[in-house]
This record gives C-alpha cells, sequence and structure tokens, in this order.
C-alpha cells in the first residue's frame, strides 16, 4: 500500500518565502550597491575627462567638412593624391639628406678624435 504524503503545514511555507524574499532583498541590494560604486567610478571618469578636454578647447573652432571621394571630381583627387605623394617624397629626400650629412660628419678624418654621444656608443 501507498503511504499517505504529510502536507508541509502551513508556517513551513511562510518560513520558506520568507527565506527566499529576504534573500532575494540582500541579492538586489547587492547589486544595487554594484551598480552605485559603477556609477561613481563613472562621475569621477567624466569629471577627469572634462578637466583634460578644458585643455584642448580653442577659442575659434574651425571645422573641416570632409570631402567625399565619390562625388569629387577626378582631377581634384589626383590633384590632392599627387600632392600627398611629393609631400611624403620632400620628407623622404630630407632625412635622406640629414643621414648622409651625419655619415660624412661621423666617417670624416676627424671623426677618431671626435668625442661622441655616450647614447651612440654601445
Amino acid at each position: 500500500m501507498i503511504e499517505p504524503v504529510e502536507i508541509i503545514p502551513w508556517w513551513a511555507w511562510l518560513l520558506i518565502w520568507t527565506g527566499l524574499v529576504l534573500a532575494l532583498a540582500v541579492m538586489l541590494a547587492l547589486f544595487a550597491w554594484w551598480l552605485f560604486r559603477k556609477f561613481l567610478t563613472l562621475t569621477d571618469d567624466l569629471t577627469d575627462l572634462a578637466e583634460r578636454s578644458a585643455l584642448l578647447e580653442v577659442d575659434d573652432p574651425v571645422l573641416v567638412k570632409p570631402e567625399i571621394a565619390v562625388l569629387a571630381e577626378v582631377r581634384d583627387i589626383r590633384d590632392r593624391e599627387a600632392a600627398r605623394r611629393a609631400h611624403r617624397a620632400e620628407l623622404r629626400r630630407q632625412r635622406h639628406e640629414r643621414r648622409m650629412a651625419r655619415a660624412r660628419r661621423i666617417t670624416g678624418p676627424a671623426a677618431a678624435q671626435r668625442e661622441w654621444p655616450a647614447d651612440w656608443v654601445s
């Protein structure tokens, strides 16, 4: 025969649900505290950002509207690219000249008598 199952008394249900509600309240309080701490950190970071960005403010900002290459004339795009390449070539040539001048300076006959900076000698 099957024995009858005892039903949980009403006060046991009350204790179970009270425990569950208290656990939920504690969990929600911990999440609220966690979010509050994150919010405080965020406000500190925003304050720091505002202070740093104040250094970057300009009296008369000039906004440059970028050109969309698809809508520009082909000639303008080619001219702009040629100017960019010419600028890069000029920078490359100047760097080459500086290096060659340094090479001539340190390989000349007076190089043996010259005292060099400490960071040049390893």
